[in-house]
């Protein structure tokens, strides 16, 4: 549990229309019971809505692999959710190597704040102003910092780890303050909050939607088996 004075000095530098935004999300919890691991949820609506604006950055849809993949595969986690962190440690590496850089699967995120709410949406706007000038590649870079050193930044001198995270993506600290005033991404995560809530009933992360079934998953093998039974299903 976050303790009240880290919640008071993420206050102390994030601007007013921030803090009011990720106090508007309603959080989902981090993490699921073991029990669910790898099940399809039976409320889960079928069909992935993929939002596909044509551009690049804050507006646009954040994924790896080909766009014309077989089977999407719609993850929505939160940045300091340890579990994500964990399955973007120890899962997601040798699914990205066998079906998304093989064009099997394109691979969405989607963020999904978990408590502290504050830092929470902070680091998914940093990793937005990247991919504003670096595109996807960018943005999955400074994701793969922030669940690399959630510890250090949510923890420790918060500022300071995420101006090191930022620096590495190209920004300076005038253009990291300039980013976490942006009001147009505070409501595109309170939209992709509302979003997946409405249309998949996510409840904790890392939540994954496989061929429009909401699915949770612990191991690469729970997951391969899914996207494997996407992929025969797309290919029949």
């Amino acid at each position: 549990m976050v303790s009240e004075t880290l919640r008071i000095a993420a206050r102390s530098w994030a601007p007013r229309s921030l803090i009011l935004g990720a106090a508007a999300l309603a959080l989902a919890a981090c993490g699921q019971d073991a029990s669910d691991a790898g099940n399809a949820s039976d409320d889960a609506a079928g069909g992935a809505d993929i939002i596909d604006d044509g551009q690049t950055g804050a507006l646009a849809e954040m994924s790896l692999g080909a766009e014309d993949a077989p089977v999407t595969v719609i993850e929505y986690a939160s940045v300091t959710c340890p579990h994500c962190a964990t399955f973007h440690e120890n899962v997601f590496p040798e699914i990205k190597e066998r079906y998304v850089d093989t064009g099997k699967v394109r691979f969405v995120f989607r963020e999904f704040p978990t408590a502290p709410a504050e830092l929470a949406v902070v680091g998914s706007m940093l990793a937005r102003c990247a991919a504003d000038r670096g595109g996807d590649e960018a943005y999955f870079l400074v994701l793969g910092s922030l669940f690399k050193t959630q510890e250090k930044w949510i923890y420790g001198d918060t500022r300071e780890e995420l101006m090191k995270i930022a620096a590495q993506a190209g920004l300076d600290q005038e253009a990291f303050d300039a980013c976490v005033r942006r009001q147009e991404l505070i409501d595109l995560i309170n939209e992709t909050v509302s979003e997946g809530r409405d249309r998949y009933d996510i409840r904790s992360t890392p939540s994954f939607v496989v061929d429009g079934i909401l699915r949770h998953f612990s191991t690469v093998d729970d997951m391969a088996e899914a996207i494997d039974a996407a992929l025969e299903k797309a290919e029949s």
